[in-house]
């Protein structure tokens, strides 16, 4: 039945002057989505003389049935065709940069570690390696500091 829709289909949108080469991707698109989903045409488009009759009213029409999903409304609109719809549209940053609360989280984390093996290398470590651990420990915190205040400042300036 379904070659017979898609002959029959055709046959209309030619006798309906439309040009060959969009009859047959439409019907090609149509066939492939029947046969990905597993409808029946009948069932899912009605007859091949009332699919003719409105692929033929408009050119946004023949566009909207080639390809069913491909164009769907926008977050706040639901659709019967998706469940990909947002129920509500996500607040937007306040600031340029975004950072979330695993960022927060990870930066405390990464912190805490730091702090915890500064503590342990002063309290297990031999004497003379103490000092030279925490001069390197501070040199890179300095250096780390510099290199973002200096990347924060740039982009507060390219931006304002």
């Amino acid at each position: 039945m379904t070659t017979a829709y898609f002959d029959e289909l055709a046959g209309r949108l030619r006798d309906s002057g439309v040009p060959e080469d969009e009859v047959t991707e439409t019907v090609d698109d149509l066939a492939a989505y029947v046969a990905e989903s597993g409808a029946d045409p009948g069932d899912e488009f009605g007859t091949p003389e009332e699919l003719a009759a409105r692929l033929v009213s408009s050119e946004d029409d023949r566009v909207a049935f080639k390809r069913p999903d491909a164009a769907i409304p926008g977050p706040d609109v639901p659709s019967p065709s998706t469940d990909a719809a947002l129920r509500k549209s996500p607040r937007m940053p306040a600031g340029r940069v975004f950072a979330s609360r695993r960022f927060y989280v990870f930066v405390s984390c990464y912190f805490g570690f730091w702090i915890a093996v500064c503590v342990a290398w002063v309290a297990f470590a031999p004497a003379e390696s103490r000092s030279r651990f925490l001069i390197g420990s501070l040199v890179g915190l300095v250096t780390a500091a510099v290199v973002a205040g200096l990347t924060i400042w740039r982009g507060a300036r390219r931006s304002g």
